[in-house]
């Protein structure tokens, strides 16, 4: 009876022996693979995810090694040497204007000394003019037509000069730069007796007395 229950010790004895080594062998031996956990017979590990079709590593997939981080060297500050002072040069105004050509004059309807449109045009040029040549002073000469008295003809152009004198005061020229003159009938640009010939002498007229 104690024969067997010897054998039966160590029977018991050899299966847990077995079991603990054999155990700790197989733990030894499981692995992760890139298709899942497994444990190493010495065959071809097939388990999921993997297909039939599919061959598994046996180890795991060697790490990659990681990259170099480059040093950032930061660039060297560039130093600006100034040799000189920039040269500033001042650009003269120079005008092509010709505020006394005939082309420049304004004119009037019959009887009249208010501005056209065009009238409005030229003076708007002849203020800035005056503005860019501050030495420049000008005599506004006022005239009419044939038609008519002469004292009545010389108020008229009066009227005519210091309409446009006004106007140019208020584009900000001085008044002392603009004089004005009437010669009522006196002086015609044109001779002929015609409606196209009296609008020509119905003027004013810009001419240049200093510079």
């Amino acid at each position: 009876m104690k024969k067997i229950k010897i054998k039966l010790f160590i029977v018991i004895f050899a299966l847990a022996a077995v079991a603990f080594f054999g155990a700790k062998v197989y733990a030894a031996t499981v692995w992760s693979t890139p298709c899942g956990f497994g444990n190493y017979r010495g065959e071809s590990y097939l388990s999921s995810p993997c297909s039939s079709s599919f061959n598994c590593c046996l180890e795991a997939a060697p790490a990659k090694p990681a990259k170099k981080i480059k040093k950032l060297v930061a660039p060297k500050p560039v130093r600006i040497v100034q040799t000189s002072k920039p040269m500033i040069v001042e650009k003269k105004h120079v005008s092509t204007y010709n505020i006394s050509a005939r082309i420049n004059n304004i004119h009037f309807a019959f009887n009249k000394y208010a501005f056209t449109n065009r009238d409005i045009v030229i003076l708007n040029k002849d203020a800035s003019f005056l503005k860019h040549n501050p030495n420049i002073t000008v005599q506004i000469q006022g005239n009419c037509d044939r038609r008519g008295s002469e004292g009545y003809n010389l108020a008229l152009g009066w009227r005519r000069a210091n309409a446009a004198k006004v106007y140019l005061e208020k584009l900000g020229i001085n008044p002392k730069r603009l004089k004005t003159i009437s010669y009522g009938k006196e002086k015609p640009i044109c001779t002929a007796h015609t409606s196209s010939c009296y609008a020509i002498n119905r003027r004013d007229h810009f001419a240049v007395i200093s510079k």
